[in-house]
Protein backbone atom coordinates (compact mmCIF):
# COMPACT_ATOMS: atom_id res chain seq x y z
CA UNK A 1 0.00 0.00 0.00
CA UNK A 2 1.20 3.84 -0.77
CA UNK A 3 2.11 5.45 2.04
CA UNK A 4 3.88 8.34 0.72
CA UNK A 5 3.03 11.52 1.94
CA UNK A 6 4.12 14.38 3.94
CA UNK A 7 4.85 15.33 7.53
CA UNK A 8 3.63 18.81 8.47
CA UNK A 9 4.57 21.57 11.34
CA UNK A 10 1.74 24.25 11.44
CA UNK A 11 1.30 27.06 14.08
CA UNK A 12 -1.96 29.04 14.58
CA UNK A 13 -1.39 32.73 16.00
CA UNK A 14 -4.39 32.33 19.01
CA UNK A 15 -2.48 28.81 20.30
CA UNK A 16 0.03 30.60 21.90
CA UNK A 17 3.22 28.51 22.35
CA UNK A 18 1.80 25.62 20.28
CA UNK A 19 2.82 23.21 17.52
CA UNK A 20 0.55 20.86 15.25
CA UNK A 21 2.77 18.13 13.87
CA UNK A 22 0.77 16.00 11.61
CA UNK A 23 0.54 13.94 8.31
CA UNK A 24 -0.81 14.24 5.27
CA UNK A 25 -0.95 12.47 1.76
CA UNK A 26 -1.96 15.80 0.44
CA UNK A 27 -0.26 19.22 0.22
CA UNK A 28 -0.06 20.68 3.11
CA UNK A 29 -1.46 23.78 2.03
CA UNK A 30 -4.38 22.50 1.43
CA UNK A 31 -4.61 20.68 5.22
CA UNK A 32 -3.97 23.70 6.86
CA UNK A 33 -7.03 25.40 4.94
CA UNK A 34 -9.22 22.29 5.91
CA UNK A 35 -8.41 22.28 9.71
CA UNK A 36 -8.83 26.56 9.25
CA UNK A 37 -12.37 26.25 8.40
CA UNK A 38 -13.96 24.56 11.19
CA UNK A 39 -15.36 26.31 13.90
CA UNK A 40 -13.96 27.06 16.97
CA UNK A 41 -10.94 28.07 15.22
CA UNK A 42 -9.86 31.82 15.19
CA UNK A 43 -7.21 32.36 13.61
CA UNK A 44 -5.83 29.89 10.41
CA UNK A 45 -3.36 27.64 10.82
CA UNK A 46 0.06 28.57 8.86
CA UNK A 47 2.52 25.93 7.63
CA UNK A 48 5.73 26.77 8.69
CA UNK A 49 7.63 23.51 7.24
CA UNK A 50 6.81 20.09 5.74
CA UNK A 51 8.95 17.19 4.18
CA UNK A 52 8.05 14.25 1.91
CA UNK A 53 8.64 10.74 3.34
CA UNK A 54 7.77 7.38 1.76
CA UNK A 55 5.85 6.40 5.03
CA UNK A 56 4.25 9.30 6.27
CA UNK A 57 2.76 6.92 8.92
CA UNK A 58 6.04 5.87 9.97
CA UNK A 59 7.74 8.94 10.39
CA UNK A 60 4.73 10.59 11.94
CA UNK A 61 5.05 7.44 14.78
CA UNK A 62 8.89 8.61 14.70
CA UNK A 63 8.20 12.12 15.19
CA UNK A 64 5.20 11.90 17.87
CA UNK A 65 7.31 9.46 19.73
CA UNK A 66 10.51 11.45 20.18
CA UNK A 67 8.89 14.45 21.05
CA UNK A 68 6.45 12.48 23.31
CA UNK A 69 9.68 10.93 25.12
CA UNK A 70 10.62 15.05 25.66
CA UNK A 71 7.75 15.69 27.36
CA UNK A 72 7.00 18.25 24.72
CA UNK A 73 3.21 16.25 23.92
CA UNK A 74 0.20 18.02 25.35
CA UNK A 75 -2.06 15.19 25.27
CA UNK A 76 -1.26 11.20 23.21
CA UNK A 77 -4.29 11.67 21.46
CA UNK A 78 -3.88 14.90 20.30
CA UNK A 79 -1.42 16.49 17.67
CA UNK A 80 -0.04 19.29 19.89
CA UNK A 81 3.19 20.07 20.79
CA UNK A 82 4.16 22.54 23.70
CA UNK A 83 7.20 23.84 21.50
CA UNK A 84 9.26 26.17 19.72
CA UNK A 85 9.05 26.06 15.82
CA UNK A 86 12.73 25.16 15.52
CA UNK A 87 12.71 21.97 18.11
CA UNK A 88 9.78 20.81 15.43
CA UNK A 89 11.20 21.40 12.64
CA UNK A 90 14.76 19.69 14.28
CA UNK A 91 12.33 16.53 14.96
CA UNK A 92 11.19 16.12 11.57
CA UNK A 93 14.67 16.62 9.90
CA UNK A 94 16.04 13.87 12.58
CA UNK A 95 13.12 11.30 10.89
CA UNK A 96 14.15 12.54 7.31
CA UNK A 97 17.96 11.43 8.91
CA UNK A 98 16.74 8.31 10.12
CA UNK A 99 14.16 7.69 6.98
CA UNK A 100 16.28 8.67 4.35
CA UNK A 101 15.53 11.32 1.55
CA UNK A 102 12.87 9.72 -0.52
CA UNK A 103 12.07 11.11 -4.04
CA UNK A 104 9.18 9.72 -5.97
CA UNK A 105 9.69 7.48 -9.03
CA UNK A 106 8.02 10.40 -10.91
CA UNK A 107 10.14 12.92 -9.93
CA UNK A 108 13.92 12.73 -12.26
CA UNK A 109 16.61 14.69 -10.18
CA UNK A 110 19.21 14.77 -12.67
CA UNK A 111 16.58 16.06 -15.49
CA UNK A 112 15.89 19.19 -12.87
CA UNK A 113 19.24 19.52 -11.96
CA UNK A 114 22.10 18.04 -14.08
CA UNK A 115 24.37 17.13 -11.40
CA UNK A 116 24.02 13.34 -11.81
CA UNK A 117 24.89 13.27 -15.04
CA UNK A 118 27.64 10.83 -16.27
CA UNK A 119 29.99 13.74 -17.64
CA UNK A 120 29.72 15.59 -14.47
CA UNK A 121 30.14 12.28 -11.97
CA UNK A 122 33.46 12.38 -10.09
CA UNK A 123 33.93 8.39 -8.44
CA UNK A 124 37.29 8.92 -7.07
CA UNK A 125 37.68 8.28 -3.41
CA UNK A 126 39.84 11.45 -2.76
CA UNK A 127 36.45 13.57 -3.44
CA UNK A 128 34.57 11.50 -0.79
CA UNK A 129 33.99 13.28 2.28
CA UNK A 130 33.58 10.82 5.72
CA UNK A 131 30.73 11.73 7.07
CA UNK A 132 30.02 11.52 11.16
CA UNK A 133 27.06 9.14 11.82
CA UNK A 134 24.57 11.12 13.73
CA UNK A 135 23.50 10.07 17.38
CA UNK A 136 20.02 8.05 16.33
CA UNK A 137 17.08 9.26 18.78
CA UNK A 138 16.03 5.56 19.86
CA UNK A 139 20.06 5.46 21.70
CA UNK A 140 19.10 7.89 24.26
CA UNK A 141 16.01 5.44 25.15
CA UNK A 142 18.29 2.34 24.61
CA UNK A 143 20.74 3.68 27.16
CA UNK A 144 17.81 4.46 29.57
CA UNK A 145 16.68 0.88 29.37
CA UNK A 146 19.25 -0.66 29.54
CA UNK A 147 21.07 0.76 32.66
CA UNK A 148 17.31 -0.40 34.46
CA UNK A 149 17.73 -3.70 33.30
CA UNK A 150 21.29 -4.01 34.33
CA UNK A 151 20.75 -1.93 37.53
CA UNK A 152 23.81 0.29 36.26
CA UNK A 153 24.82 2.98 38.57
CA UNK A 154 23.01 4.26 41.51
CA UNK A 155 19.67 2.15 39.51
CA UNK A 156 18.20 -0.81 40.59
CA UNK A 157 17.19 -3.51 38.59
CA UNK A 158 13.70 -2.84 37.61
CA UNK A 159 12.32 -5.26 34.61
CA UNK A 160 8.82 -3.50 34.01
CA UNK A 161 10.85 0.31 33.57
CA UNK A 162 13.61 -1.47 31.05
CA UNK A 163 10.57 -2.94 29.26
CA UNK A 164 9.15 0.59 28.53
CA UNK A 165 11.88 2.45 27.26
CA UNK A 166 13.09 -1.00 24.76
CA UNK A 167 9.51 -0.46 23.26
CA UNK A 168 9.98 3.10 22.81
CA UNK A 169 13.33 2.71 21.33
CA UNK A 170 12.00 0.13 19.07
CA UNK A 171 9.43 3.26 18.23
CA UNK A 172 12.31 5.52 17.46
CA UNK A 173 14.03 2.76 15.10
CA UNK A 174 16.13 0.40 17.10
CA UNK A 175 16.76 -3.18 15.70
CA UNK A 176 18.82 -4.41 18.72
CA UNK A 177 15.81 -3.64 21.36
CA UNK A 178 13.80 -6.61 19.31
CA UNK A 179 16.37 -9.03 20.52
CA UNK A 180 16.06 -7.10 24.17
CA UNK A 181 12.31 -7.38 24.04
CA UNK A 182 12.22 -10.98 22.60
CA UNK A 183 14.45 -12.14 26.14
CA UNK A 184 12.67 -10.19 28.23
CA UNK A 185 8.90 -12.24 27.28
CA UNK A 186 11.13 -15.78 26.69
CA UNK A 187 12.44 -15.09 30.77
CA UNK A 188 9.61 -13.71 32.15
CA UNK A 189 11.69 -10.86 33.52
CA UNK A 190 9.11 -7.92 33.81
CA UNK A 191 6.23 -9.56 32.03
CA UNK A 192 4.42 -13.00 31.97
CA UNK A 193 6.99 -15.35 30.29
CA UNK A 194 5.50 -16.26 26.41
CA UNK A 195 7.67 -17.98 23.92
CA UNK A 196 5.19 -17.14 21.12
CA UNK A 197 5.28 -13.11 21.76
CA UNK A 198 9.28 -13.72 22.46
CA UNK A 199 9.40 -15.37 18.89
CA UNK A 200 7.33 -12.21 17.42
CA UNK A 201 9.76 -10.10 18.25
CA UNK A 202 13.35 -12.23 17.48
CA UNK A 203 11.45 -13.07 14.09
CA UNK A 204 10.59 -9.32 13.57
CA UNK A 205 14.33 -8.08 14.88
CA UNK A 206 15.91 -10.67 12.12
CA UNK A 207 13.57 -9.50 9.15
CA UNK A 208 15.01 -5.96 10.16
CA UNK A 209 18.63 -7.31 10.37
CA UNK A 210 19.80 -8.21 13.39
CA UNK A 211 21.49 -11.43 13.29
CA UNK A 212 21.19 -12.17 16.48
CA UNK A 213 17.67 -13.04 16.63
CA UNK A 214 18.56 -16.10 14.28
CA UNK A 215 20.61 -17.47 17.45
CA UNK A 216 17.77 -16.43 19.43
CA UNK A 217 15.23 -18.40 17.50
CA UNK A 218 17.62 -21.52 17.45
CA UNK A 219 17.77 -21.42 20.94
CA UNK A 220 14.44 -21.18 21.57
CA UNK A 221 13.58 -23.74 19.09
CA UNK A 222 15.76 -25.90 20.78
CA UNK A 223 14.02 -25.63 24.28
CA UNK A 224 10.90 -26.40 22.55
CA UNK A 225 12.65 -29.52 21.04
CA UNK A 226 11.65 -28.52 17.58
CA UNK A 227 15.15 -29.93 16.41
CA UNK A 228 14.36 -28.84 12.49
CA UNK A 229 13.38 -25.51 12.96
CA UNK A 230 16.33 -24.76 15.43
CA UNK A 231 19.01 -26.15 13.00
CA UNK A 232 17.24 -23.87 9.97
CA UNK A 233 18.09 -20.82 12.58
CA UNK A 234 21.28 -21.53 13.26
CA UNK A 235 22.32 -22.28 9.65
CA UNK A 236 21.21 -18.78 9.27
CA UNK A 237 22.97 -17.40 11.81
CA UNK A 238 26.23 -18.54 11.03
CA UNK A 239 25.53 -17.77 7.12
CA UNK A 240 24.92 -14.29 8.02
CA UNK A 241 27.57 -13.58 10.85
CA UNK A 242 30.26 -11.16 9.06
CA UNK A 243 32.11 -11.08 12.17
CA UNK A 244 32.98 -13.46 15.38
CA UNK A 245 30.25 -14.93 16.22
CA UNK A 246 29.10 -14.48 20.15
CA UNK A 247 30.41 -16.87 21.94
CA UNK A 248 27.93 -17.60 24.71
CA UNK A 249 25.43 -18.30 21.01
CA UNK A 250 28.55 -20.55 20.26
CA UNK A 251 28.57 -22.44 23.05
CA UNK A 252 24.68 -22.74 23.38
CA UNK A 253 25.30 -24.58 19.58
CA UNK A 254 27.97 -26.84 20.63
CA UNK A 255 25.71 -27.77 23.59
CA UNK A 256 22.43 -28.15 21.05
CA UNK A 257 24.59 -30.05 18.95
CA UNK A 258 26.02 -32.44 21.75
CA UNK A 259 22.74 -32.99 23.40
CA UNK A 260 20.71 -34.35 20.48
CA UNK A 261 23.91 -36.42 18.92
CA UNK A 262 24.31 -34.28 16.11
CA UNK A 263 26.84 -33.26 13.75
CA UNK A 264 28.69 -30.30 14.61
CA UNK A 265 28.93 -27.49 11.73
CA UNK A 266 30.70 -24.23 11.50
CA UNK A 267 34.33 -25.38 12.54
CA UNK A 268 36.22 -22.50 11.26
CA UNK A 269 33.60 -19.67 13.17
CA UNK A 270 33.73 -21.73 16.58
CA UNK A 271 37.33 -21.77 16.52
CA UNK A 272 37.43 -17.88 16.58
CA UNK A 273 35.30 -18.12 20.16
CA UNK A 274 37.02 -21.81 21.10
CA UNK A 275 38.95 -20.23 24.02
CA UNK A 276 36.22 -17.78 25.44
CA UNK A 277 33.50 -20.37 24.93
CA UNK A 278 36.45 -22.96 27.35
CA UNK A 279 37.20 -20.17 29.95
CA UNK A 280 33.71 -20.07 30.62
CA UNK A 281 33.16 -23.75 30.98
CA UNK A 282 36.22 -23.89 33.62
CA UNK A 283 35.12 -21.08 35.19
CA UNK A 284 31.59 -21.91 35.64
CA UNK A 285 33.21 -25.17 37.37
CA UNK A 286 34.98 -23.64 39.57
CA UNK A 287 31.73 -21.24 40.71
CA UNK A 288 29.61 -24.67 40.94
CA UNK A 289 31.64 -25.93 43.53
CA UNK A 290 30.10 -26.26 47.33
CA UNK A 291 26.98 -25.00 45.68
CA UNK A 292 23.59 -26.41 44.67
CA UNK A 293 24.92 -25.93 41.02
CA UNK A 294 27.29 -29.02 41.16
CA UNK A 295 25.11 -31.11 38.93
CA UNK A 296 26.55 -29.33 36.06
CA UNK A 297 29.97 -29.99 36.91
CA UNK A 298 30.26 -33.26 35.63
CA UNK A 299 28.08 -31.47 32.01
CA UNK A 300 30.39 -29.43 31.66
CA UNK A 301 33.53 -31.12 31.60
CA UNK A 302 31.41 -33.72 29.64
CA UNK A 303 31.05 -30.21 26.70
CA UNK A 304 35.21 -29.53 27.37
CA UNK A 305 36.39 -33.01 26.40
CA UNK A 306 34.04 -32.99 23.62
CA UNK A 307 35.01 -29.55 22.52
CA UNK A 308 38.64 -29.90 23.07
CA UNK A 309 38.42 -33.26 20.94
CA UNK A 310 35.97 -31.71 17.83
CA UNK A 311 36.64 -27.71 17.35
CA UNK A 312 40.07 -28.19 15.68
CA UNK A 313 42.10 -27.00 13.00
CA UNK A 314 43.60 -28.76 10.56
CA UNK A 315 46.84 -28.34 11.70
CA UNK A 316 46.18 -29.43 15.07
CA UNK A 317 44.29 -32.26 13.23
CA UNK A 318 47.69 -33.43 11.36
CA UNK A 319 49.41 -33.02 14.57
CA UNK A 320 47.06 -35.52 16.43
CA UNK A 321 47.48 -38.04 13.46
CA UNK A 322 51.58 -37.67 13.93
CA UNK A 323 51.03 -38.82 17.64
CA UNK A 324 49.02 -41.15 17.21
CA UNK A 325 51.39 -42.78 14.17
CA UNK A 326 54.02 -42.17 16.61
CA UNK A 327 52.77 -44.42 19.53
CA UNK A 328 50.98 -47.79 19.41
CA UNK A 329 48.17 -47.49 21.97
CA UNK A 330 46.43 -50.49 23.35
CA UNK A 331 42.93 -50.04 22.69
CA UNK A 332 41.57 -53.14 23.53
CA UNK A 333 40.22 -52.50 27.24
CA UNK A 334 38.64 -49.21 27.81
CA UNK A 335 38.39 -46.70 30.21
CA UNK A 336 35.31 -47.19 32.53
CA UNK A 337 32.76 -44.30 31.53
CA UNK A 338 31.14 -42.28 33.93
CA UNK A 339 26.94 -41.72 33.16
CA UNK A 340 26.66 -37.93 32.60
CA UNK A 341 22.85 -36.48 33.20
CA UNK A 342 21.70 -34.51 30.54
CA UNK A 343 19.54 -32.08 31.00
CA UNK A 344 15.96 -32.42 28.98
CA UNK A 345 16.63 -27.53 28.60
CA UNK A 346 19.73 -26.16 28.46
CA UNK A 347 17.59 -22.85 28.60
CA UNK A 348 18.77 -21.74 31.99
CA UNK A 349 22.41 -22.81 31.68
CA UNK A 350 24.17 -20.70 29.41
CA UNK A 351 22.64 -17.55 29.95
Amino acid sequence: MNDNGYIYVLINPSMENLVKIGKSTRDPQDRAKELSSTTGVPTPFVVVYDYYFESCTKAEQYVHTYLENKGYRVSKSREFFEITVKDAVDAVMKARNHFGEFIPKEINIVDEEGIFSPENEDDSLDNMNYVEKPIEPWEEMFEIAEIHYYGLGDEIVDYEEAMHYYLQAIKLGSIESYCKVGKMYRYGEGVREDNNKAFQYFKEGAKKGDNECFADMAELFADQENIENSLKCWKKYFELALTDIDYLHGQNYISFVYNNNLKLGYIPKLLAVKNQILEFLSDGIERSYGTENEIIIPIYEELIIYIDSNIVSISEKFEEKEIINSNIVNTSEKPEEKEIIKPKSWKNLFR
